[in-house]
């Protein structure tokens, strides 16, 4: 019976999620007051947004620096012909401001490293990776373990793909891989400008088809439903199973050098990361050398045409805004001793104008999709 069917009155009509109600184990208002960051806004990423903002997710981060191409417009459906050329993070807001206007979505048109920082990591009811290469995910996935996170990830082939869960505290995506393939720099160029010894294979269906596993996982996680313990191989053939023989998720690897946690308590600076470098570096010791995640350019001394790569944000003009510096909303810095006796960390407090938003305690309901289901 379509809802056009059902009686006046009847409590399915007039209510956008009314369906939903019907379902066993639904809860709409944990969804609605959830926060996922979503890393990648491709054709994954695309199908993923959509899926949870129709679903009533309450707030998105959408992380993706690249912009669209011709090549996107065949397996993202939140994409459009005039939108080539125009940040995918931005485009993707845009529509889903139309589609679903209850879920906020806040772009951020960079990497993630530098567009979600671990304080936001750490928060968040889950964090979802849809990025296309290995350098990115392992780089993600470290960035979950420090802020205690579970990652959700997934990944296509050409007739399929697979949807794997990392629940904090045990095996994340770089466990089981050897140090050079930790190491690998797979990054990929820009869609409008692909490599093209990196092309490969991509269809609607098959992003259409895992990106609706991955969504589907989400928002059971969300709900704090079961998924898979083992990662799960979908193929287009016709079937999805998990995967057999897969190591328990419970035990890292201990060669994995990705699971170093932050500690309990990290001192909140009264700055965001739209402070200078010379803001910060009145926060610290002269003795002290504050720390980017992201790799930021500087000229070298004595020779202004060339240019090295530093993470060491004394080496910055001291006007320099730490945004401009690749450093991303909420992150936690480490701080290291100059002569290398000691590390500690600070974080930087969120945008003046988000601070309203921002709970300090995490609720019940989030702690149990933050801490896996068992």
């Amino acid at each position: 019976m379509s809802d056009a069917q059902l009686p006046a009155g009847h409590p399915v009509t007039g209510d956008r999620f009314a369906r939903h109600a019907l379902i066993p184990g639904w809860d709409q208002k944990r969804l609605a007051d959830a926060t996922v960051v979503l890393a990648g806004a491709g054709a994954l990423g695309n199908t993923v947004a959509q899926t949870l903002a129709l679903a009533g997710l309450g707030r998105l981060v959408v992380c993706d620096p690249d912009t669209v191409a011709v090549s996107n417009l065949s397996r993202c459906p939140l994409f459009r012909a005039a939108d080539v050329g125009r940040p995918k993070a931005r485009v993707l807001a845009g529509a889903l401001a139309d589609l679903a206007p209850g879920t906020v979505v806040d772009a951020r048109e960079v990497p993630h490293v530098s567009g979600a920082g671990l304080a936001e990591l750490r928060d968040a009811d889950l964090v979802v990776s849809a990025l296309d290469s290995r350098a990115a995910r392992i780089s993600l996935a470290g960035r979950c373990t420090l802020a205690g996170t579970g990652m959700l990830d997934g990944g296509t082939h050409a007739w399929g793909g697979e949807v794997s869960w990392y629940p904090p505290g045990g095996r994340c995506r770089a466990c089981g891989l050897g140090p050079a393939e930790r190491a690998v720099q797979d990054d990929p160029w820009s869609c409008a400008a692909p490599d093209p010894a990196a092309l490969v294979g991509a269809s609607a269906p098959v992003s259409a088809l895992v990106g609706a596993w991955l969504a589907d996982f989400a928002v059971r996680l969300l709900l704090g439903l079961s998924v898979p313990d083992a990662p799960l191989r979908v193929d287009a053939a016709g079937f999805a199973v998990p995967l057999s023989g897969a190591p328990s998720p419970e035990l890292p690897d201990p060669d994995c050098p990705l699971h170093e946690r932050l500690p309990a308590a990290v001192p909140v600076l009264p700055l965001d990361h739209e402070a200078t470098v010379a803001d910060l570096l009145d926060h610290v010791d002269v003795h002290e050398e504050p720390l980017a995640w992201a790799g930021f350019s500087r000229p070298v001394r004595r020779r202004a045409a060339v240019r090295a790569v530093t993470t060491r944000l004394r080496s910055a003009p001291a006007s320099a805004r730490l945004s401009a510096l690749g450093v991303a909303p909420r992150e936690v810095l480490p701080v290291a001793r100059r002569d290398g006796s000691g590390l500690r960390y600070v974080e930087l407090a969120a945008l003046q104008e988000e601070r309203q938003g921002i709970q300090g305690d995490l609720t019940e309901a989030r702690r149990a999709t933050t801490e896996g289901v068992l």
